[in-house]
């Protein structure tokens, strides 16, 4: 059986991560966690790519979690589940922290370290036989601090402990009613709306959008109180840049406007 991998791709303006193990319903293995961050700073640096968009091989699984078979080795000892634990830090700091907008399209079971993923994105589609779920409850695990977080950020403190304590699976439907998902669509359906919602995050001005991701991520971190400078300097270069002039002019002028973001 080969062993899983992270494909990391540029289609046009759009930098894809794909996770393919379908073998394990794409479980996340070391070498993929430790890919996302390479990956990202890759497309955080190509002035081309407008957003980002992650996805599971096949239409099984987006990531059925972390890859149980590797726990005995890299999360039995406390030094190495502290070093997975960093690990498994910059990877979602990695996607929270990128300024370009990341999308989760998602297929089938999205459970634990996939849905820790999945939250770390900034917009979630599935189809409507996804699947979602944190067992690690049922595992004898320590989730994630970020993870846990991240969580909490979404759903609320109500939400997160029963997912944490009883370790079910949620149906899409009721995975969108406490906003894990943004929209639930037919399973056939998903692609094609996910198509649509990149068109237009590489259509929309990248600097309004990063403006907005640095504001909202400034207000939710872990510690400290929000650096106003930071958020006001994301506000004066969106100002000050060329694509609100476009933004006006093309209002003006009842045409689409060109964002290159500058």
């Amino acid at each position: 059986m080969s062993e899983g991998r992270l494909l990391a791709e540029k289609r046009g303006a759009v930098g894809w991560l794909v996770f393919d193990q379908p073998a394990k319903k794409n479980a996340i293995n070391g070498a993929m966690w430790r890919a996302i961050p390479e990956a990202m700073a890759r497309f955080d640096a190509d002035p081309e790519i407008r957003c980002i968009a992650l996805r599971g091989a096949g239409s099984e699984a987006f990531a059925a979690g972390a890859d149980i078979s590797e726990f005995e080795k890299n999360r039995a000892e406390r030094s190495s589940v502290g070093a997975y634990d960093d690990l498994l830090d910059r990877v979602l700091h990695s996607i929270q922290g990128s300024l370009k907008p990341s999308v989760a399209m998602i297929h089938g079971y999205c459970l634990g370290g996939g849905l820790e993923i999945a939250l770390a994105c900034d917009l979630r589609y599935c189809g409507r036989s996804a699947q979602f779920g944190i067992p690690a409850a049922k595992l004898g695990l320590a989730y994630n601090v970020e993870g846990h977080k991240r969580l909490l950020e979404t759903v609320g403190h109500a939400r997160s402990r029963e997912i944490m304590f009883l370790g079910r699976r949620y149906p899409a439907e009721e995975a969108a009613a406490m906003g894990l998902v943004h929209r639930v669509l037919d399973d056939e359906k998903l692609e094609g709306y996910v198509e649509g919602v990149l068109d237009t995050l590489c259509e929309n001005a990248p600097l309004a959008i990063a403006n907005t991701k640095t504001i909202l991520e400034e207000y939710v971190k872990a510690s400290g109180s929000a650096d106003a400078l930071r958020m006001r300097g994301a506000v004066e270069r969106c100002a000050q840049s060329a694509d609100y002039v476009e933004g006006r002019r093309a209002f003006m002028e009842k045409r689409k406007p060109r964002f290159r973001g500058s």
